[in-house]
Formats: structure tokens, sequence, C-alpha cells
């Protein structure tokens, strides 16, 4: 039998070689040794053997118990070496039948009362008393055979054969030879959780074949004496979570229909439940989310993923709804444990914490509060685990940085191991195409076309969701979500200056923006629309609404945007400008600071924008050294757009898509 940290004991009870190591010390230190050794050293052993008689930790093999014993204090004790070399003496002295049999009935004393009030010197219902008793009576039931087979099996254990004796026991009367009496427990297999393990494995790993087949295994085990299992609604309802995280929701569609007749068969309420919320988790075809009612055995995280389909902007709905939703998942998990008395769970509550860092970040007015809700998943959660709450929390961090130029740092804080290191291959899907979206955010920026079409492309992850419009001008089938594509329609039309065109559906997404609070969309198509009303002449009113909404963008939250503010902020006090200088010179600072944010997010293409129109501007101004300057960095600047576009080939892109593919393949083959 495999023992594995946190595993339950066994319910049957097999002797196997490791107890008669225990069953030695346990002999030596109360019998033989009984009241000869001192209390640090009895302490030092007494601690490593309630560990391993609990059976809940991975038994210590004979070479780890004697390095064990010779790591003991006071070792300079005649008595203490005299039980060392005793211990390690055992295995040449249980060399026969005979002498194991000895061996075992000689602890008897130990836990039977003596005569009159004399205790023993082990309560029987102590854990070393239980322990030696269960031993006793488990040597008591083997055969003959059943004990020549223990006894070699131990000799090989102590010999370095770390798996002789830990194999299956059959449970089968006809065959089975080792058993001289025999109990209820030997006349059928009761249910283990090895097979769930192994489904958990084969999930985690992308196993099709291995992961389904053993939780077919797992539910088929025994649970009970009845005819029905009545559990058949849980493994359907494991399969549907698999093919639901990998987007597979036909499978999951199909799946769920049966489950949800499956337990209304069967009575299970908290079963129907689940499949309930999982149907509301698919897409529908209208594209509205289906918010689910509370009702009582409703989980309060099912809730808590009604903000995620109030976040999407195809549900039409304000943010306001949102954070309601985030109270009343708040307040159904504390009245969840309240009432049915369980402790907390830490990725249950850390969840909350997460959901509310994604709704404050898409608000776009409180960075801070969303940094702090943040900074409490990433404290509080463990690395190296599986934790969606951690890793999202992480992937949301990095695509900030990198929208705001700091790709390296962006990309050296995924690929550290203590982000990927025990993810899931489904949340290394997630993980890789993060990386990917960087990669291809940097590259679209820089206008290397080529090298994203032969380099990046080719290796877009299958679950990453790529519109080309996110990156670039291309007239593609494919759309944004509402209000960005509306927006993406303005800017095409802007570049192709025709932005005056793009006025209905600049109008259509500030309404959208402003009803549904999401301010940083909101203030893009403010500064959109000042650059449109600049083509009919607006200026002083475009230079009000620019000077209204920059305050909010200065802080950096936003670079990209910031620079478009004060570009065009610049671009409209000139276009107002008159006769007085002054007012021409107020532009200058807008334009440095937008030329320094392009530079820094290596858009050159915008940046050189800028410059052109600095250079233009010191003219103006008979600032010719200035001009100069400029003009030099201009020069620079469109020599970098021209070795960009010749580009084919980024060694750093190819050295972190090396690592990325090196890591699926470490986690796959777990």
């Amino acid at each position: 039998m495999d023992y594995k940290p946190g595993s339950p004991p066994p319910g049957h009870n097999v002797l196997r070689p490791h107890h008669v190591d225990l069953f030695a010390m346990i002999l030596l230190a109360f019998k033989e040794f009984h009241g000869k050794l001192p209390q640090q050293f009895l302490l030092y052993i007494y601690r490593f053997l309630i560990v391993e008689v609990s059976e809940a930790v991975q038994p210590a093999t004979h070479q780890q118990i004697v390095d064990f014993l010779k790591g003991a204090p006071l070792m300079n004790n005649l008595n203490i070496q005299n039980y060392i070399l005793a211990f390690e003496s055992a295995p040449k002295q249980l060399i026969n039948v005979a002498q194991l049999t000895s061996f075992f009935h000689s602890a008897t004393p130990l836990y039977t009362d003596k005569s009159g009030d004399e205790p023993s010197i082990l309560f029987r219902r102590s854990p070393f008393g239980f322990f030696c008793r269960r031993c006793h009576t488990g040597f008591s039931r083997l055969s003959f055979y059943g004990v020549m087979e223990l006894l070699k099996d131990y000799q090989s254990w102590c010999a370095g054969d770390t798996k002789a004796g830990y194999g299956p026991v059959e449970k089968d009367l006809l065959t089975g030879d080792i058993w001289l009496f025999t109990t209820m427990s030997d006349y059928g297999s009761t249910a283990h959780p090895q097979a769930f393990e192994a489904w958990e494995k084969g999930r985690d790993t992308g196993d099709d074949v291995i992961g389904p087949e053993n939780l077919r295994r797992y539910f088929e085990q025994m649970f009970h004496t009845n005819n029905d299992s009545g559990i058949r609604q849980n493994a359907l309802l494991n399969l549907i979570r698999m093919h639901y995280v990998r987007k597979e929701y036909a499978a999951a569609s199909k799946l769920l229909q049966e489950a949800i007749a499956v337990a209304r068969t069967c009575g299970d309420r908290v079963t129907l439940q689940h499949c309930i919320s999982m149907l509301h988790r698919l897409p529908t075809p209208s594209g509205v989310p289906v918010l689910n009612e509370i009702q009582p055995d409703l989980h309060p995280l099912e809730v808590l993923y009604d903000v995620a389909k109030l976040l999407q902007p195809r549900s039409g709905q304000p943010l306001t709804l949102a954070f309601e939703k985030v109270a009343q998942a708040t307040g159904l998990y504390n009245s969840w444990v309240d009432l049915r008395k369980i402790s907390p769970h830490d990725r249950e509550r850390l969840g909350l914490h997460a959901m509310q860092a994604v709704l404050w970040s898409t608000l776009g007015t409180l960075h801070r509060l969303a940094k702090v809700e943040e900074s409490i998943v990433q404290v509080f959660s463990r690395w190296g685990d599986d934790d969606p709450n951690r890793l999202n929390s992480l992937l949301n961090q990095a695509h900030r940085m990198a929208r705001n130029g700091l790709y390296q740092d962006a990309l050296a804080l995924l690929v550290q191991p203590r982000t990927w290191r025990g993810l899931s291959l489904d949340l290394y899907q997630e993980w890789a195409s993060m990386i990917w979206h960087i990669l291809a955010l940097r590259i679209s920026r820089r206008g290397q076309r080529r090298l994203f079409h032969d380099f990046l492309l080719p290796r877009q992850p299958s679950s990453s969701t790529f519109v080309s419009k996110e990156y670039f001008f291309d007239d593609c089938t494919s759309s944004l979500p509402p209000m960005s594509d509306e927006l993406h329609q303005v800017m095409s039309a802007r570049r192709r200056g025709q932005a005056v065109t793009a006025m209905q559906p600049l109008l259509q997404s500030l309404w959208n923006s402003g009803f549904q609070g999401r301010f940083p969309l909101y203030r893009l198509g403010i500064i959109l629309l000042a650059d449109v009303g600049l083509e009919f002449g607006m200026s002083k009113h475009c230079q009000s609404l620019m000077e209204g909404i920059l305050p909010q963008l200065l802080p950096g939250h936003e670079i990209e945007h910031r620079a478009l503010a004060c570009y065009t902020l610049g671009r409209c006090i000139i276009a107002s400008f008159d006769t007085e200088l002054a007012e021409l010179r107020r532009a200058l600072p807008h334009l440095l600071m937008a030329e320094d944010d392009y530079v820094r997010l290596e858009m050159f293409e915008a940046a050189s924008d800028v410059q052109w129109l600095l250079m233009v501007v010191y003219h103006n101004l008979g600032m010719t050294a200035e001009g100069t300057v400029v003009y030099e960095r201009y020069n620079c600047t469109t020599a970098k757009i021209k070795m960009y576009e010749e580009s084919s080939m980024d060694e750093e892109a190819e050295s972190v898509w090396t690592l990325v593919t090196d890591v699926g393949a470490l986690l796959a083959g777990r």
C-alpha cells in the first residue's frame, strides 16, 4: 500500500516491514532498556515514533531510522550506544520464523496488566500500546506462509529494497493463503483514494486516458453494501468540470443533462445545485450571462463567479451590480461557514480578494485599493501550488506592467520558478498565453510585423484567444468586445484621416462606458472625442475637455493613455494659438511627456509623430538648439523603426519561448 502525506490511515491492517522496525524500537525502549535511557533521548525517539505509528506520512526506510538514531543527543551515553547497536542487530537476529514469532509474542507483558495494583508499562489505549496490540494481533492472524513472506520482505527491505512488502493484498478467499484467521474486512475490498489521486494527476497533466479511467475505477469501488452506490453523479460532475476548464463546452453540456437527471433520481440536492450552477456557467447563444439565484445549497463561489459574468462588457450591466454581487458572495460565504460548521478554506477566502482586485482595476479609479487586494492574495497564498487565485493575480500584475512598458520585469515575474511550479496543465495554458500576449504586445508596439507573423503567430497557444485588432489596425472579421471594438473603429478611421465618419461608434462607446462605470475606456473615448473635435475647429472646447481629464491620467496607471492625452492636449494648445508665444510654449511640457512615454513604451512610430511636432513648435519659438536636439532624436527613432520593420528574429523572445516550452514538458512529465 502506498502511503502519501495527508492520506487517511488504511482501514485494513496489514503488517509491513517498517512495522517490525517500529515494534523493535518500542520493545527495546520499554522492555530491554526500560528505566536506563535518559529523558532527553526518550523524548527524541517519542517524537519520531508518534509520527510513524500514526501512518499519516510516508514511512521511513530502515537506513533512515538508523541515521535518525545516530543523530540523537547524548551519544556519549553507554546505554544509548547499546540501544542503537541492539536495534542495528535486529535484522541479523530475525532470520527464521521461530525468532520472528518469539519477537512479536515477547511484547505482550508491555500492555498486559500485572498482578495486584501494579500497572502495565504501556496503557492499552495509548498510541504505543495500541500499536503494539495491533501488530501482535495482525501477526497472530498470519499463517505459516504469511509469516515466511513477512520475514522475507523484512530482510529485503532492510537490505535496501524499499518496495518489498508494500504490494497490494489480494482479498480472494479461494487463493488467499496468508491468513490463519479471517475477519469481515478480508471478504471484500473497500474504497481507496489511490484511484482518485491518479485521476487528479491525469487531469493536471492533461492525460485524457488515465484521468477518466481512474475516475471510473474510483467510483466503481464498494463504498457500502447497497446495490446502488448513489454517487455516480459525482463522477459525472468531475468530468464536467474537466471539460469546462478545457473549454470543451459541447461535451460539458452533454454530460450535464445526464448528471442532472441522475442527481434528481438519487435525491442529491447538493450535487444537483452544483450541476445547475455549472449549466449557468456555459456560454449562451445570445451572449447574455445567466446569473444564479440565492438557494440553500448554492455555493458562495458560484455567486462570486457571477461577478466575472458581469465584468464581461456583453452583460451591459453597470459595475455597481458587480459590487453588490461581491457583497452577497461574502455574506453567503460567512453564513456558509457558520451554519455548516466548517473551517474556512484559505483558497476560497482569497478568491473574494482576487475578484475584488480585478473589479477595482476594471473600475479604473482606485488603483491602490486594487493593489492592496492583489497583495493580500500574493502574501497569504502558497507559491508552488496550483492556486488559480495566486496565478491570476500574478498574470494581471504582469499584464499591467507590460502595458506600462515594463516588458522585461513582467516576463521576469512570470518565468521565475515560484510562479509556474506546481501548476496544472490547464493553468499552464493560461500562464503561457499571458507570456505570449506580452511578447505580442511588445512586438506590435515596435512595429515588427514580420517577426510577429514568422515567429510568434505560429507559436500561439491553442487556448489563447487572439484577435488581430487588439494589436494591429487590421480589417479582420473577428470582433473585439463592445466599447473596445467601437473605439477601434474610431482609431482606424483616425489613422486614415477620416475620424469624422466614426462619430456614431465613438458616442455610443462613451455612453456605454460611462453607464457601466468602465472609466479607463471612458477617458480614452474623451481623448478621441477631443481629437475628432480638432478637425471641426473646436480647439478651445477640446482643450478644456483634455484639461479636465488629464489629472486622472497623470499618475501613470495607463501610460499609453497619458501619452495620447498629452499629445492631443499639445495639439489643442497649438491649434488655439493666436499670436502670444507664451501660449505656444505651454504645449512643450505636454509634448515632451508624450515623447518620453512613447519611447518608454517602445512605440517609436507614435514617438516620431510627437518629435516632428516638437520640431515645429521649437522652430516657431525660435529655439534652434532645442530643435536640433529633437531632430537628432527623430533621426534615431526613424532608424529604429526601419530596423524593427526589417528584423526577423528576436533572441530574447526566442529564449523566453524556449523556456515556456521546457516548463510545459516538465509539468506534463510529472
